[in-house]
């Protein structure tokens, strides 16, 4: 273990919760010098030996080039699933080039917890103790070190949700806002695990037509509705990625988008100067005329840089 590094991580709720603005600083105050892919490593396996002493003896580490696994499955379930992890990296970097990146140090952490309890439990360091929140089956962490958690899932369904948070790691260098992100992340997710491309059926549409409106559109734009506990949830996801779809049919423009795009207008103003228009354009090709623009002033969450 590194002993320096005992002191700043603390059991906070059952878990060991690094302090890691203090670690960020004792690193560039006393390691800087060192291989920092190599530090950083050190520190996210130690962090983990400190989570496994919290968790039940069938928890243990498992490495692979680029990934520390941290899960209770057997060998059968986590080779493959390493595997599965190191491709889907290339994957995501290939495909989406000029937008995704892994610049940074360290190697990315996963966490499966046994039960769905466990990883609320887990989670709820991270969010306001009031309110209702939507069902969350996987989230990438990007606080402090950035960290992917889910529950125990089937291995079809635990790839899928890794190539989804996945994504978001390989993204959260931009300052993008959560529609863009999470249309990114789904179309990668289907695109990797081979799912059928997402259409905009009769059914489907009569339900975007009937939730989508001035006020409803606002929670769009501002992450909020990512985080509702109905089927604005599911709705926002579907949105995302046919917005997403749409705007890339021009790879190299969107490209440009994506990295001029901020959350704090939605990428209104990435819009206008790269495809010279309103987004809200891009809403009234789905649904007809209306108030569909990025209305900053009216929004009053927080929700617009987080990665559900």
């Amino acid at each position: 273990m590194m002993q320096w590094l005992a002191q700043y991580i603390h059991d906070i709720e059952d878990f060991p919760r690094p302090d890691w603005k203090s670690i960020y600083e004792e690193v560039d105050r006393r390691h800087k010098d060192s291989d920092q892919d190599v530090l950083w490593s050190n520190i996210a396996r130690t962090w983990m030996s400190r989570l496994i002493e919290n968790l039940h003896a069938g928890y243990a580490i498992y490495e692979s080039d680029n990934f520390l696994l941290v899960t209770s499955e057997s060998d059968s379930y986590v080779s493959p699933f390493h595997a599965f992890l190191e491709r889907t990296l290339k994957r995501i970097l290939s495909t989406l080039q000029g937008i995704a990146t892994d610049d940074g140090f360290g190697k990315y952490v996963v966490i499966i917890f046994d039960d769905i309890d466990m990883y609320y439990s887990y989670l709820s360091y991270f969010y306001e103790k009031e309110g209702v929140f939507g069902l969350s089956s996987g989230i990438y962490l990007n606080k402090g070190y950035g960290h992917f958690a889910f529950p125990h899932q089937n291995l079809v369904y635990a790839e899928s949700i890794a190539a989804h948070e996945m994504t978001h790691a390989l993204l959260s260098h931009l300052p993008i806002p959560a529609w863009l992100n999470e249309g990114m992340a789904v179309s990668m997710e289907n695109m990797i695990t081979g799912s059928a491309p997402l259409r905009m059926d009769n059914e489907l549409y009569s339900r975007h037509k009937s939730f989508w409106g001035e006020e409803e559109i606002q929670q769009f734009w501002s992450g909020d509705a990512f985080h509702r506990p109905d089927e604005g949830q599911e709705l926002s996801y579907s949105l995302a990625q046919f917005a997403v779809n749409s705007l890339s049919r021009d790879y190299e423009t969107f490209i440009a988008f994506a990295n001029k795009a901020h959350y704090e207008d939605a990428g209104e103003a990435a819009a206008n100067e790269v495809y010279k228009g309103s987004l809200g354009g891009l809403i009234a090709q789905f649904f007809g005329e209306g108030q569909w623009q990025p209305e900053p002033h009216r929004w009053t969450s927080e929700h617009s840089n987080n990665e559900p």
